[in-house]
């Protein structure tokens, strides 16, 4: 019975390792859960179809979306399969989760390393799982960095075929998630490492797939020039750091993950590894090129130097394993089993109600009688020093003929409402610094506040909508 068993094992360690992997993001969908930021207003785009222009007050100097291709899918899935704002965010985070976690392991030999690598990084940094689960494109680019690591990491010399499909995920990161010029950085990690032909061949799968990918947009030129002028804007900011969204605050550290990586690293070195053989790799050269590079902007850790982590100790766990344990050995079955359970119950338990919180959220519903003359007119602007109040708002009431002055990113704001936006900040969001927009609103605008009391805003009357938000209009007195 056990040398029958031994022939399947095999395909039970990737039986095991997929059906956990894509129970993930099924369980969490099932409690409700949808998430805030970037992947409510890409979901309110696919139903209004309405381009930025008309949504947000924008600089000229923006004219497109920077993530067309994803766009353009969610749409696609709007028009064909019937699916509304709801349905869109549930396709958003499983089919992105889904493609970071199979897409990278179908490049492994043994895929229990791939499920421990996650479950590893997982504990040590517990709150990324509701990163992984939030439903932007950038899940799909960390998911081809992955694979491209994998692969690229076990010869300095790809074959055409490798180079094609690398060229092939480059083009669908540049015309889905945009950020096109971030793929400098693996190629900087294979010269860092000292593999400069595979560095030479990287740049140039880099170029092609930039190209391509820019040209799927239909707007080539627009799409490189607007992604790049945002960067720039966003990093020459004169503006403390902690005004920042998020992921452009700087990294932590992230001391725990750091202290991983090193108990891997001493792991693997009393199994007679060199330190060279460890450390003198594209993979980790990566990893070290977006921890530097974090403590800048939290996003090239987040997005490119932790999947080079996890892809590192991936490496090592499959190596490991393959000196261990024949390809046979129910070893392998026991560990994929003992990797699995604890994988899938640690990212999907709701802890801290991190993924039932939103279901107790308000927001504002254009067809609720009781906001009748509250809410702007056709053509009429919001404005909000809140992003959340945008991604909410747009989210629920996709197609609200309004425009709403402050979008996804301040950058994109015209100057002087950027000014009184970061003044608002400043201020710790004091009711008088919000005096300038009342000033500057016409009578089929609004102005949204969270308060604990009516805002005490001169030249505004209010309405309490609910859940703490005040909306203000144009006093006529």
């Amino acid at each position: 019975m056990t040398d029958k068993l031994r022939r399947y094992v095999p395909l039970l360690c990737w039986v095991v390792a997929a059906v956990a992997l894509i129970l993930i993001p099924f369980k969490i969908l099932s409690y409700g859960y949808v998430p805030g930021g970037d992947l409510r207003r890409h979901a309110a785009q696919a139903v209004s179809q309405r381009p930025y222009t008309e949504v947000l007050v924008m600089r000229p100097e923006y004219t497109m979306d920077h993530s067309p291709g994803w766009g353009w899918i969610l749409r696609r899935v709007h028009e064909q399969a019937g699916c509304k704002v709801d349905a869109l965010a549930g396709f958003s985070v499983a089919g992105l989760m889904l493609a970071l976690f199979l897409t990278p392991m179908i490049f492994q030999r043994r895929p229990e390393a791939w499920i421990a690598a996650l479950l590893a990084i997982t504990v040590a940094i517990p709150e990324l799982p509701t990163r992984w689960t939030q439903g932007r494109p950038f899940i799909l680019t960390i998911a081809i960095l992955a694979c491209i690591l994998l692969t690229w990491s076990r010869s300095r010399t790809p074959s055409r075929g490798l180079l094609a499909l690398t060229s092939v995920g480059i083009t669908l990161s540049v015309w889905i998630h945009g950020a096109w010029y971030l793929w400098a950085l693996p190629v900087a990690a294979f010269a860092l490492a000292g593999w400069w032909g595979a560095a030479l061949q990287l740049a140039a799968c880099s170029v092609a797939g930039v190209i391509a990918g820019a040209s799927l947009s239909g707007h080539p030129i627009a799409l490189l020039s607007e992604a790049w002028f945002m960067a720039s804007s966003v990093s020459h900011q004169a503006i403390p750091k902690w005004m920042l969204v998020g992921e452009f605050q700087p990294s932590t550290g992230e001391a725990v993950t750091l202290l991983l990586l090193g108990l891997v690293f001493v792991w693997r070195r009393t199994q007679n590894k060199s330190a060279a053989q460890l450390l003198a790799q594209p993979v980790f050269c990566m990893a070290a090129i977006g921890w530097i590079l974090g403590l800048y902007a939290d996003r090239f850790w987040a997005d490119w130097g932790l999947p080079a982590a996890v892809v590192w100790m991936a490496l090592q766990f499959e190596d490991a394993l393959i000196e261990c344990w024949p390809a046979d050995s129910l070893n392998r079955l026991i560990l994929a089993g003992l990797a699995a359970a604890p994988l899938f119950l640690h990212t999907t338990n709701d802890l801290d109600r991190r993924y039932t919180r939103c279901l107790d959220e308000f927001h504002l519903d254009a067809r609720n009688p009781e906001l009748q003359g509250w809410l702007p007119e056709a053509g009429g602007i919001f404005y909000a020093a809140d992003m959340g109040f945008f991604y909410n708002t747009y989210y629920y009431n996709p197609q609200a003929p309004w425009r709403y002055v402050v979008g996804y990113e301040p950058a994109l704001m015209l100057e002087d409402d950027w000014k009184v936006f970061r003044s608002i900040q400043a201020s710790g969001f004091a009711a008088k610094a919000f005096k300038p927009w009342v000033e500057k609103m016409g009578p089929g605008d609004r102005l949204a506040i969270y308060s604990a009391a009516e805002p005490a805003v001169a030249g505004a009357e209010w309405k309490h909508a609910g859940g703490g938000l005040w909306i203000g209009r144009k006093s006529s007195k």
